[in-house]
């Protein structure tokens, strides 16, 4: 009976085992059924993420391309002032015209073997483009089929969104187009440099010719310009760009495009110019510095394209008059054969500059492009400091030979009075307060603070930096000058206000931004400045309203200078020659007089006031703008 017992117990143990494990097995199911769900769910929901997220690129893609040609003309580039006056129209610079069944194909080959031997025999992209997307690396790309993908773009942008979208229109281009219609898009729409697109149009421009009929070593000068449109510049570094051009020759035998005896023949030790250029209604060296930057804006494109500059034609007219009468008359009889003017709003806007007193393609902008040694021009930027800290300017400094970081200090009169006013210092141009001021504030400091009020130049880590030693630009002489009368602000120098495609259905493409900007002049330090300004000006130079200025030589007579500032426009004028040869220009007598006649003309229209008064109404109302200048026709600067 026990034994019955227990095989009954035992029987219904074994049963209850079994429900229960039928029920956890039920529950399983449904735990796995309910789990399948939710990554069905989840994958669903990430295959649409990823589905819409490819359909949004391409269609990000799709509507950032412009794969246009004019077949008919090359676009015009309609260079306007600020008020919407035509400066200039500017033709011929962006090829719409290439045909590779008209070019040789021994040319062809000069361009694939200087960028990219193997681009017929790959699929358009390289592990290094891949890698480029993570790496944020600027370039173009590797391949040539990269470097149209990147032409194709309406707008520019260097980040790894862009890079990956440049990554999958080259591979679309490989699938589309033919090896043949790829090289003839890289080159039609390649940059070469000067505001230049294309084989042809810098085959007209350089050579004076159609591009059918340039010889190897010409295209190869082309194909260096290409890989860098700065440093193979052939009309200002036509060595190293014609160096540059037979190392391309050696590849096209090194990669078997001709025979590699052939290659010692071909080479030059000079490219072979014949440039081809307009005197234009307004300076050369404007229309050359629009055009660059608007390549750089805009890149290739199809279509017409307005700029509207910060240019007054009146005032830009008038400077070059100016600079070309006196220049003839006064300052080439005394040995310097250069001359040049730059002319500001102090919000930085360029209302007028020239380049030289003559333009020349194959010499750079001295406004802009060219590095003079400033002596005391750039000794303010030290003062300014100073007056941040102190901003009384009769606050005693040392003046004696006493060494500092190594370098003693020699003053231009071999003076010393052992204490000195900050203003007499300025007045006097001495070494020694610069530098004991540079000394006691920070030697590092102080030269941030000269970078930071608008000297972009590389500046000495020694002594030099604060005493004018090191070589920077006019357009940086105007901005630290201008400086006060931008209540304190760095000028933001720009020569460009928009940019747009022409026509009715007009697209802005550009739109110059105001920067929220770091006072880096404090009020007190704004008058303390005007009070060193007014100690230097010469009372004989006499405008019709209130201004400051002053003049100098450097260089041990190499450059002579003349800056000077009323309520609206700072002005730099310089005088010397290319070679940094001495000549006997004087700042304060022959430059000041330029710049006398050009300012005087230059106010006309303008309302005569008070520079600490402009200063002051622009640092209550905060408008670095619209105070400054003649409004345009939109009612906008």
């Amino acid at each position: 009976m026990a034994e019955e017992d227990e095989d009954h117990t035992g029987g219904g143990q074994s049963a209850a085992n079994s429900a229960m494990q039928k029920i956890a097995e039920r529950e399983m199911r449904i735990i796995r059924r309910r789990m399948r769900r939710r990554r069905m769910i989840t994958i669903g929901f990430c295959l649409t993420l990823v589905v819409g997220s490819l359909f949004g690129m391409m269609y990000s893609i799709q509507s950032n391309l412009d794969l246009s040609r004019n077949m008919i003309r090359s676009p015009q580039v309609r260079i306007l002032g600020y008020d919407g006056a035509l400066l200039e129209t500017v033709e011929g610079r962006y090829s719409q015209d290439v045909s590779l069944t008209t070019i040789p194909e021994r040319v062809q080959n000069v361009f694939v073997a200087a960028t990219d031997p193997n681009f017929f025999n790959h699929m358009g992209v390289s592990g290094r483009d891949f890698a480029r997307i993570f790496s944020g690396d600027p370039g173009s790309g590797s391949t040539i089929t990269m470097k149209v993908a990147r032409t194709f773009f309406k707008t520019k942008a260097n980040n790894a969104g862009r890079h990956f979208q440049e990554f999958l229109v080259a591979l679309w281009l490989e699938m589309k187009f033919s090896k043949k219609t790829i090289l003839r898009s890289y080159l039609e729409r390649s940059y070469i440099g000067r505001g230049i697109f294309g084989i042809t149009a810098a085959s007209r421009l350089w050579y004076g010719g159609p591009a059918e009929r340039i010889t190897l070593h010409q295209a190869a000068v082309l194909a260096a310009a290409m890989s860098d449109p700065v440093k193979f510049d052939p009309l200002l570094h036509s060595s190293e760009t014609a160096a540059e051009a037979n190392d391309i020759l050696a590849k096209l035998g090194q990669y078997k495009f001709i025979e590699k005896d052939r290659v010692s023949a071909l080479t030059l030790l000079e490219p072979k110019l014949d440039v081809q250029y307009e005197e234009h209604v307004v300076s050369g060296y404007l229309v050359d510095m629009v055009l660059e930057e608007v390549a750089d804006i805009v890149g290739y494109s199809s279509r017409d394209i307005d700029v509207v500059t910060s240019i007054d034609l009146k005032v830009q007219k008038l400077a070059q008059d100016v600079v070309r009468e006196v220049s003839e008359i006064r300052i080439k009889p005394k040995g310097a054969n250069q001359t040049a003017l730059i002319s500001i709003s102090p919000d930085g806007r360029i209302r007028a500059i020239i380049g030289g007193a003559n333009y020349s393609p194959f010499q750079r902008n001295r406004a802009t492009d060219v590095r003079h040694l400033p002596g005391r021009m750039i000794k303010i930027a030290t003062y300014y400091y100073a007056l941040n800290q102190n901003s009384d300017p009769a606050q005693w400094v040392r003046d004696n030979r006493m060494a500092v970081a190594g370098w003693r200090p020699i003053n231009p009169d071999h003076e010393y009075m052992g204490q000195i006013s900050l203003r007499e210092a300025f007045v006097r141009d001495v070494n020694t307060v610069p530098t004991t001021l540079a000394d006691h504030y920070g030697l590092l400091d102080v030269r941030d603070y000269i970078h930071a009020i608008g000297v972009k130049s590389p500046l000495s880590t020694d002594i030099r930096t604060v005493v004018g030693l090191d070589p920077v630009t006019m357009g940086e002489i105007a901005a630290i000058h201008t400086l006060p009368q931008n209540s304190g602000k760095p000028a933001q120098m720009t020569v460009i206000n928009r940019v747009s495609y022409g026509g009715t259905d007009e697209a802005v493409l550009y739109q110059r931004e105001d920067l929220v900007q770091e006072k880096r002049l404090t009020d007190e330090a704004i008058q303390g400045s005007y009070v060193l300004y007014a100690s230097v000006t010469d009372p004989q130079v006499r405008l019709d309203r209130p201004f400051a200025g002053y003049g100098t030589v450097a260089g041990g007579g190499s450059d002579a200078w003349y800056v000077g500032f009323t309520s609206d426009l700072t002005t730099v004028v310089w005088a010397g020659n290319d070679d940094n040869s001495r000549m006997a220009v004087r700042g304060d007598v022959e430059l000041a007089s330029l710049w006398r006649l050009f300012m005087l003309d230059a106010h006309d229209g303008l309302a005569i006031r008070s520079m600490i008064r402009a200063s002051s109404q622009r640092r209550r109302e905060n408008d670095g703008v619209n105070d400054l200048w003649k409004r345009d026709l939109n009612g906008n600067n």
